[in-house]
C-alpha cells in the first residue's frame, strides 16, 4: 500500500457510508461498498439478520460499522484513494502479523484497534 496519506480520501469515503440526513452509518451503503449482503453484514456485526433494515441505528451494529469504516478509511488513505483495493485488502488479505486473519475478521471479533494500529505503523514505515 502507498504510504502517502490524504485525509480527503478518507473523509469522502466515510461521508458516503453515512445515512443521508442521519448521524449514523448506513448498513445498505456499507453492504454495497463491501459487496456483501445485509445478512452477511449482520453476521459480521453479530446482530440479528433483520437489524440492518429494521434498526439500522442499533448500537451494536453501529459499533461494528464505525470500527470497520475507520479501518477502511485508513486503508483508503494508504491506497491513495483506491477504494476497491482497500476493500479487497480488508476482506481478503490475511495479516500475518495479526494471527493470519483478515482485517474484516479481526474487526468482527472486536479487534479494530489492533488493525488501526497496524495500519498506522505501516503508514509510518514500520515493517512489524
Amino acid at each position: 500500500m502507498n504510504a502517502v496519506l490524504n485525509h480527503d480520501h478518507a473523509a469522502r469515503f466515510l461521508e458516503e457510508l453515512r445515512e443521508p440526513g442521519a448521524a449514523y452509518f448506513s448498513p445498505s451503503a456499507f453492504s454495497s461498498v463491501l459487496h456483501i449482503t445485509t445478512q452477511r453484514l449482520a453476521e459480521l456485526a453479530k446482530v440479528h439478520r433483520t437489524t440492518t433494515t429494521r434498526s439500522p441505528d442499533a448500537e451494536k451494529l453501529q459499533d461494528f460499522l464505525r470500527d470497520a469504516a475507520n479501518v477502511l478509511a485508513i486503508a483508503v488513505e494508504l491506497t491513495g484513494g483506491d477504494r476497491q483495493r482497500a476493500v479487497f485488502w480488508f476482506r481478503n488479505v490475511p495479516l500475518l502479523e495479526l494471527d493470519g486473519r483478515t482485517a474484516e475478521q479481526l474487526v468482527a471479533d472486536g479487534l479494530a484497534e489492533g488493525v488501526r494500529d497496524y495500519l498506522i505503523n505501516l503508514s509510518a514505515g514500520a515493517t512489524g
